[in-house]
């Protein structure tokens, strides 16, 4: 009995371990930019025709921006690449 339950044991220990760190991971939250990356993000925008803009999060390796309104006259919803500040997509809100 002691052969199978010690395994048992090391099996649910390792996989609680690696359900515990993975649920770190999955538990990042949202957060605002920095002083310095509003900056940078700012000038992309604007740089890209974007002439207002209503809340930033920064989403692990995306920001999230909302509300950002355009030379064309319409408000998008964008998301950019953290780290190259590319816009990755931008979707029409209505």
């Amino acid at each position: 009995m002691k052969r199978t339950l010690m395994p048992l044991v090391l099996v649910t220990a390792l996989t609680g371990s690696l359900g515990a760190v993975s649920g770190c991971a999955i538990a990042a939250k949202d957060r605002p930019p920095t002083d310095e990356e509003r900056a940078r993000i700012v000038k992309v925008l604007q740089d890209n025709g974007y002439t207002s803009f209503g809340e930033i999060e920064v989403e692990g390796n995306k920001i999230e921006v909302e509300d950002a309104v355009h030379t064309d006259g319409k408000t998008y919803e964008l998301k950019l690449d953290a780290k190259t500040l590319k816009i990755l997509k931008k979707k029409e809100e209505s």
